[in-house]
């Protein structure tokens, strides 16, 4: 019986369209327009609104894109995800590879001409250090010399290992050898802080007026609930390569009205594309389609600090089992791959270790999860009661209504669901007491296990289950100075084990990213990191090839 109600719920979402508005279907078979020869903005689509346009404040998907188009570091990253120069013209180490030498360019200046200094990227890093900042994205530069100490209060902003050598060189010491240290300084949070001539230095904000911007765009007008528009900086560096001269993110209010408003010619480039709509989408515009596994793990946290999920490990473990992991994949959100792990598939130099019962027959790993259900107190007389909170989309929605629908016939839980517009989602995650599980989602921001497991360190302001363990806490802060990489992911191997021992998190799937591109943008390209730059991409006809 609960096996045939559970497929009921999926099968329902596999074969659904949106219910918030009138069907995609009759617009499925219409042509795609080329723009006029005279249209100058690209188009994209982000399904919510962006929290902040701060570099070291972002800690969210739908301000990063824009971030990136606005602001560069001391290196970037190409449209394969390789690790390039940017504002700095070349770098030096030194044998010990603790020690880095970023020469800037003369001619990296903001948007409103003034230089770009050494002292601004001092000042950008230790902001997002500062406490009193509280950056989401602060343990990034934890491999630099006293950051961590810096994050903890241990230590003043200025004891970072950042400095200024005269107004072109930036020196960065780090606590240990770690040679993505230039993929991270590619970030956003690593970022300059521009100091105006007088007068104190203010982070965009639509309240701020136009913000100064040193990217490859800079900041034109932010209309919240509908877009924020950004033009070719022309005081930037590398200017003759930005080919496209405006850019619209368009805020959509779902991901169904994404996929209208590019059937409609309104989008050049979606951010996703609605599961319920996908097959109809792919047998009419399959040539328009990209679509490719990237790394990032969707996962709920579990409260582990407050009842009724702390210090009963039995208990998220019998939650963990009785999702159905497989069934989601392919009737809920399909195209992604099934987790029992944390760290996804095809991380550099890792190989995970998945839950000892991935291998149980479905049967089996049920009837277990009852027994641990049972152990822990609970039954269909004292049902296990959570409130599980996520930020509103509709497939999000889906995926939370199939979860708690599992949960419901395998165990006898009962499961509020709640949610948030994402702006205000982002703000109440930090409250458990709103939640006793939460959907949240991580991507690399570098091709390393390390970007995966340090949120999991009490230090963390992504360690939303609140997750302590003494062992895991050892073993990560021992890899990250371990310079000998098979030494170093033996020991984040361990510490990936002992995570999903305790069960702090359910990881459900590895993302697969998909998304329409019209035929005459050109240099759209997925990386592993699942981001596209705008200072990539052009204008083409349609015989011409991709290429830059």
């Amino acid at each position: 019986m609960r096996c045939n109600i559970f497929l009921f719920v999926l099968v329902f979402f596999a074969g659904c369209s949106d219910h918030s508005g009138p069907s995609t279907q009759g617009n499925l078979d219409s042509a795609w327009r080329e723009p006029d020869v005279d249209q100058r903005t690209l188009r994209r689509g982000i399904p919510g609104e962006p929290r902040t346009l701060d570099p070291q404040l972002a800690d969210d998907e739908f301000s990063f894109p824009i971030i990136r188009d606005l602001f560069e570091g001391l290196t970037s990253e190409g449209p394969a995800g390789e690790v390039r120069l940017g504002v700095a013209e070349r770098w030096e180490i030194d044998a010990t590879g603790t020690s880095y030498k970023f020469k800037l360019r003369k001619n990296a200046r903001w948007s409103n001409g003034d230089p770009v200094t050494a002292i601004e990227f001092v000042d950008g890093m230790r902001r997002a250090v500062d406490p009193k900042t509280t950056s989401g994205s602060a343990g990034l530069l934890a491999t630099i010399k006293n950051a961590s100490k810096v994050i903890r209060g241990t230590a003043k902003a200025t004891d970072l290992g950042v400095l200024a050598i005269g107004e072109n060189v930036v020196e960065i010491n780090l606590e240990h050898p770690a040679p993505y240290i230039l993929q991270i300084l590619s970030q956003p949070v690593c970022t300059p802080l521009h100091r105006p001539a007088s007068g104190t230095a203010a982070r965009p904000s639509p309240a701020n007026g136009p913000p100064i911007s040193n990217g490859p765009y800079k900041f034109l007008k932010w209309i919240p609930g509908a877009y924020v528009e950004l033009a070719r900086n022309e005081m930037y560096w590398n200017k003759s390569s930005v080919r496209i001269a405006s850019i619209r993110y368009i805020n959509e209010s779902s991901e169904s009205t994404e996929l209208k408003q590019y059937l409609a010619g309104e989008l050049d480039l979606t951010y996703t594309i609605p599961m319920p709509d996908f097959d109809r989408v792919v047998a009419i515009y399959g040539t328009e389609i990209q679509t490719a596994p990237i790394l990032g793990t969707l996962f709920l946290a579990l409260d582990t600090t407050e009842p009724p999920l702390n210090g009963n490990k039995d208990l998220r473990k019998a939650l963990s089992m009785t999702v159905e992991r497989e069934l989601i994949s392919q009737n809920v959100t399909r195209g992604v791959t099934p987790a029992y792990h944390f760290v996804p598939n095809g991380v550099r130099n890792f190989s995970s270790n998945s839950y000892a019962w991935a291998n149980l027959s479905p049967r089996d790993r049920i009837s277990e999860a009852q027994s641990l259900y049972k152990g822990a107190g609970y039954s269909e007389m004292k049902p296990l009661r959570l409130k599980l909170f996520f930020n509103s989309n509709e497939g999000i929605r889906r995926l939370m209504i199939a979860i708690a629908a599992g949960w419901k016939q395998s165990l006898g839980v009962e499961t509020e669901l709640v949610s948030s517009e994402f702006r205000v989602f982002l703000e109440e995650r930090k409250n458990r007491k709103n939640w006793d599980a939460i959907r949240l989602g991580w991507y690399a921001d570098y091709d390393d296990p390390e970007s995966f497991l340090e949120i999991f360190r009490s230090s963390s302001n992504q360690n939303d289950a609140g997750y302590f363990n003494s062992d895991f806490e050892q073993l990560v802060n021992t890899a990250i100075r371990e310079p000998n990489v098979d030494t170093r992911r033996a020991l984040l191997q361990q510490a990936e084990s002992i995570l999903l021992n305790d069960y702090p998190i359910i990881p459900i799937y590895f993302y697969n990213t998909r998304r329409l591109v019209k035929p005459y943008v050109g240099g759209a390209t997925i990386t592993p990191t699942n981001r596209t730059y705008s200072k990539y991409l052009f204008w083409k006809t349609l015989d011409q090839p991709d290429s830059h």
